[in-house]
This record gives C-alpha cells, structure tokens and sequence, in this order.
C-alpha cells in the first residue's frame, strides 16, 4: 500500500485532453448579395460550398460587426437536415426593420423550399449572415459571410443578385 501513495500523487498531477473535431463537413465561400431594400422586403440571396453533409444548419442575420456568440433569441434560424454538400444557395426574405420572415435553402438538384418564420432583429444599416453547421450533433465553426449587405434607400432599389 505503501507504494501506491507516491504512485497516486504522481497520478494526481497528470490531466487529461479530449479533442472534439467536428465530423464530415465543412462551410466555406459563403457570400450574399450586396444590398437590400428599406422600403419593402428584399429577397437576400446566398451561397456556399457544403462539403459533407449537415444533420442542421444555423443561420445568423445579425448587425454588422455583432458576432453569433451574443445573438439574442430569434435573431437566428435553424433548418434541419440532412443537407447534403455541394454548392447551396438560398435567401431570406427580410423586412426593412430586419425582421427575416421567410428562409429557403436549394441544392443543386433543386430541393429545397421556404420556410415561413418571424425572427424580429434590430432596424440597423448593416448585417451580415453568419452559419453554423451541425454533423452528429457536433457544431462546426461560425462561418461569417464574406460580405456585409448594405441597405438601399433609393426608389429603383433592386438588389437581385
């Protein structure tokens, strides 16, 4: 018994490290078209590449320069899966105050439909879209849109992409 005491007080000392790596997917390129319109709702498109295949995705239309971490409830939106990669794309349909009212995401074999929500965001002059997918149950990073969108006040405001 005597020398286990030292061999426990070594033990003690020691720590253990997992690392968790999300599996089989990955998010990148994802990109939005410039504007949207603050007179009427704007369609706002996106893209990305999806390798692999999500179980969820989540999406973020938050003011330019907030990060996903600090959204509050319902400014974000999860569309559950199984998504399958590929190059996506999709949009919100989103109020001038910012208010998302409708999502929809197609892959390239055109599946895919909208999505009727309310998520009620502050009325500020920039956003950016943020994702997050989701594969066994394990989130991937934050992927941030390359670009923010930008309003449009203008009478011809047409922001198709």
């Amino acid at each position: 018994m005597r020398a286990l005491l030292p061999l426990l007080w070594l033990l003690s000392a020691c720590t253990l490290t997992l690392e968790l790596v999300h599996p089989g997917h990955r998010i990148s390129g994802l990109e939005t078209q410039g504007t949207y319109c603050t007179h009427g709702d704007t369609w706002v498109d996106f893209r990305f590449l999806l390798e692999g295949s999500l179980d969820r995705l989540e999406l973020y239309w938050l003011a330019e320069g907030k990060p996903p971490q600090e959204a509050r409830p319902g400014e974000g939106y999860t569309l559950l899966g199984p998504i399958r990669g590929g190059l996506l794309r999709g949009w919100l349909q989103v109020a001038p105050s910012g208010e998302v009212r409708a999502v929809s995401l197609t892959s390239p074999q055109g599946q895919g439909g909208a999505l009727p929500q309310g998520i009620g965001v502050e009325p500020l002059p920039e956003r950016r879209l943020w994702l997050r997918g989701f594969t066994g149950g394990v989130a991937g990073p934050f992927v941030a849109a390359q670009n923010p969108v930008r309003p449009d006040a203008s009478p011809a405001c047409d922001p198709l992409w």
